[in-house]
């Protein structure tokens, strides 16, 4: 923190600094919002918003006669093609992290099938095992954990397919 506020204090009267900080700021929320809102922001789009974001702020600065203001606005609105350029790269980071993150989570959840799957065959092979000796009472508890982890396998394909059918929509 301490270094946080020695940082504002040598650079608050720059306008490169806040051109930066402002720039930074504007570039994450686009990104955020393109990336987890799907909000859909086209490159001219996001240099038209940081033009007039500088533009705002040149003008503000030039009526209340704040020069760092207006020539950060200045600035703003001369980097307004590098940071269009970097929120893109960001935008661009964004979805593939969370590509990675969906493709993550599907292959767990086949994991997860496939082990369930697995134990209604081992369910079924311990009824019918336990059958062939005589045991019953085995084969009839056997039995019916395999059906209700069938009942349970058929339940989360119907949730996922209904998932996936509304996502679709």
């Amino acid at each position: 923190m301490k270094k946080i506020m020695a940082t504002f204090k040598a650079n608050y009267k720059k306008p490169t600094y806040w051109a930066q900080i402002i720039g930074s700021v504007l570039i994450i929320g686009l990104a955020v919002s393109t990336v987890f809102f799907g909000v859909k922001i086209d490159t001219n789009a996001v240099v038209l918003v940081i033009t007039a974001v500088g533009s705002i702020l040149a003008f503000v600065g030039v009526i209340t006669d704040n020069s760092i203001l207006e020539d950060t606005g200045n600035t703003i609105k001369t980097k307004s093609n590098t940071f269009a350029s970097t929120e893109q790269t960001v935008v661009e980071a964004l979805a593939e992290a969370q590509a990675k993150i969906e493709a993550a989570n599907s292959a767990a959840a086949s994991q997860a099938e496939a082990q369930a799957s697995q134990a209604v065959v081992a369910a079924y092979s311990q009824a019918a095992s336990a059958a062939a000796v005589g045991d019953t009472a085995t084969a009839s508890s056997a039995a019916t954990l395999a059906s209700s982890l069938v009942a349970s396998l058929d339940s989360d394909a119907q949730s996922d397919a209904k998932a996936a059918s509304q996502t679709a929509k």
